[in-house]
């Protein structure tokens, strides 16, 4: 039996892929294989993602400045093709240019005439609704890492808790094992049992398949990347399905 099997099958051969919505994203790093993977785990059928590469690999200062550049152009590009929504990828790049993601999704909509999120508003916006106080945070890289990703969550309010890395770099991400971040979340948890939210920055490091597990076994909300990502995009394009089997946020929000 083939793909089309019906006259209704035949008509929505008609539709594009991304009849419901096209997402845009800029994503930093020049060599991007975990996003689409997980997004497309995780979107609807109808929804597609479009996607235009950037220039970083060991998150430098002269790769984030760069991409910074990169990223206005990027979203020209994407404009033209008419995604839905920009997705502006990077957390370092969205803040890179005196700290106000408000005014660079204002400064891109004023250029590109579409609508814009960031990484940043979108992951801080989805640990709000999920009434996040006390953030543990878990990322991907090395300790030194740690202070950023600390500021990161001070930055908008949140109270300070644990934070800690699972030890690779850029290059390395796409070669993390699918459960890293189970061992991550339990160690801390296990330095701050008073934590209620565990955020997992960073959305080119698989998670997408634990988020629902570290909820049920941990008893706490799971906020990653992608997945606030891709929540926002869908929710900022009116795609309201609840999604089941990845966390509460895509599920009941």
């Amino acid at each position: 039996m083939g793909i089309i099997e019906s006259a209704r099958d035949l008509e929505s051969m008609k539709r594009m892929y991304g009849h419901r919505a096209r997402i845009g994203y800029t994503s930093p790093f020049s060599a991007t294989e975990v996003f689409p993977y997980e997004f497309y785990l995780i979107a609807p059928k109808g929804v597609s993602l479009v996607i235009s590469t950037l220039a970083v690999m060991e998150r430098t200062k002269d790769e984030i400045d760069r991409s910074y550049d990169m990223s206005l152009q990027a979203a020209k590009e994407l404009a033209r093709v008419k995604v839905d929504l920009i997705m502006l990828g990077g957390v370092p790049i969205n803040l890179s240019r005196g700290g106000n993601a408000d005014d660079l999704i204002r400064e891109v909509e004023r250029d590109t005439g579409v609508p814009v999120a960031t990484s940043i508003t979108a992951q801080v916006e989805a640990l709000r609704t999920l009434g996040a106080n006390r953030v543990a945070v878990g990322h991907p890289y090395t300790p030194d890492q740690d202070k950023m990703f600390a500021g990161y969550a001070e930055k908008y309010g949140f109270e300070k808790s644990s934070v800690k890395g699972a030890g690779s770099t850029g290059p390395e991400l796409g070669r993390m094992p699918r459960d890293a971040a189970f061992a991550l979340c339990r160690s801390l948890l296990e330095a701050d049992p008073g934590a209620d939210t565990i955020w997992l920055p960073c959305p080119h490091w698989a998670v997408a398949e634990a988020i629902d597990p570290l909820e049920q076994v941990l008893g706490v909300n799971i906020v990653t990347a992608l997945q606030a990502i891709t929540w926002q995009a869908l929710r900022r394009c009116k795609v309201n399905d609840r999604i089941e089997g990845f966390g509460r946020l895509l599920r009941d929000f």
